[in-house]
């Protein structure tokens, strides 16, 4: 149920209904760097105080994400050298993923998002805790660590789609393609300076040391996401969309989901996505552009060490280097209007897939150091754009739902990319990735000539 925002966001639901005719600037002086930088079009969501907690507790979000890609896949591969363990390590997560990520959307749907993401967050980070114990008591073993990755598995599968719904129970339905860049932002300006760190930290260090900062980054989420509300903010009517101004005029809300064991609810949300030609089209391209373009992220450790024969430090830089582009691209999102969305999403799937090729093809960090930086410009624009038409073109009370078909993708992709360290055993690494990567690029072509749903939306 939708409630009024606190008096402190009172002040910021009026800036953000201000007329076109711009007030005198105020006083600088007492003011956060969020709450200037407000004041730009790209920067419009910090204007609302939740929209800024919940982007500082993302970073914790992020910073414990771009950690464990490298820690992860650093340990497992030191532990066996094998490209087939890392798809190993993939998978694991994967299948809680596949099983649980519609009952995920369901749980979105009924309680307090916020709630959820806390409790999820909280067991992540004794998860990650237990590979410390494990480290310290000098007793670790690859297997140990696909266990843990099925436990995260289970966890970000219930929690995730909580996460990906919440940004419109926060902000404005005008401030959402913003808010999505803003936090795709964080995320990259996370990976820009968090995997350098954490290389370096394994290259000096013990290894435990850097699932100690991951632990770290977790709570930190956990504790900061307290001042931000429980429950969605009220909408008024000139900001309402028109499914929601629909909605309202029928004397009603967006309903929860309903009690009991969420199979009708999970039926429902189905029943949705299959009468819904814009979202089905949405949630199938955006599942094939992921397919084709996330195994490299997963197979990068073994990637650098084998290829371009170097460790942690080198895999952080080039991770931290396309954090530079992501960032860059992100804020570009943030700024456009809402229009040419879907034909922007796939041309930045193309540009990622011509980057993947190349990537694959280098032997050499010179090259592969500029390479990165158009590789994050493509992910970004992909990630971003697809996560706002999602979030755009779903009705608010299915939107837990949909967004668990949408994280459950990501699960379908981590079999894909077992898929791909097995077939890097058999043919190499380089043409593994080259080929995948030139599926990409065939796929955003075949989109652009043959999907005009997909390219028309705006």
């Amino acid at each position: 149920m939708a409630i009024a925002p606190p008096p402190s966001e009172r002040s910021d639901i009026a800036v953000a209904r201000t007329p076109a005719v711009p007030a005198p600037a105020p006083a600088t002086g007492g003011r956060s760097p969020f709450q200037a930088l407000s004041n730009l079009r790209t920067f419009e969501s910090f204007k609302s105080s939740n929209f800024r907690w919940y982007f500082v507790s993302m970073l914790g979000v992020f910073g414990a994400m771009n950690s464990q890609m490298i820690a992860r896949g650093v340990l497992i591969y030191d532990l066996t050298g094998s490209f087939a363990a890392l798809g190993t390590l993939a998978l694991a997560g994967a299948v809680p993923g596949l099983a649980l990520s519609l009952h995920g959307g369901v749980i979105a749907d009924r309680l307090q998002k916020k709630r959820i993401q806390q409790v999820g967050n909280a067991l992540n980070a004794l998860n990650t805790m237990s590979i410390v114990a494990l480290l310290l008591a000098g007793v670790m073993r690859w297997e140990y660590m696909i266990v843990n990755a099925a436990i995260q598995g289970v966890i970000q599968a219930l929690m995730m789609p909580a996460r990906q719904s919440m940004l419109p129970d926060i902000v404005y339905p005008r401030q959402v393609m913003n808010a999505v860049a803003l936090n795709n932002a964080g995320m990259n300006l996370s990976r820009l300076m968090v995997p350098a760190g954490i290389g370096v930290l394994m290259e000096v260090t013990d290894y435990y040391w850097a699932f100690i900062a991951i632990t770290g980054f977790y709570i930190f989420s956990t504790v900061t996401l307290f001042r931000v509300p429980s429950e969605p903010i009220e909408i008024p009517p000139e900001e309402r969309t028109e499914a929601q101004t629909r909605l309202h005029a029928a004397g009603g809300h967006a309903a929860r989901a309903k009690s009991g064991a969420g199979f009708g609810d999970l039926a429902e949300g189905m029943r949705y996505i299959t009468r819904d030609k814009t979202i089905r089209t949405i949630l199938i391209v955006n599942f094939l552009m992921v397919l084709f373009s996330m195994p490299y992220m997963q197979m990068l450790s073994g990637f650098v060490k084998d290829v371009l024969n170097g460790g942690p430090g080198l895999q952080g830089l080039l991770t931290s280097v396309t954090g530079i582009g992501s960032l860059a691209a992100a804020l570009v999102i943030a700024s456009l209007p809402s229009r040419r969305r879907g034909m922007i999403f796939i041309v930045g799937s193309l540009v990622l897939g011509l980057a993947l090729i190349a990537f694959s093809w280098s032997t050499s960090v010179a090259i592969t150091l500029p390479v990165m930086l158009f590789i994050g410009v493509g992910q970004a624009v992909r990630m971003a754009l697809s996560n706002v038409l999602v979030q755009a073109y779903t009705e608010d009370q299915y939107r837990g739902r949909v967004m668990s078909i949408y994280m459950m993708e990501m699960s379908l992709v981590q079999v894909g990319v077992f898929g791909v360290g097995v077939a890097a055993e058999v043919i190499g690494i380089q043409w593994a990735l080259g080929l995948c990567s030139a599926a990409l690029v065939v796929l955003s072509i075949a989109t652009i000539a043959l999907v005009p749903r997909m390219r028309n939306l705006d």
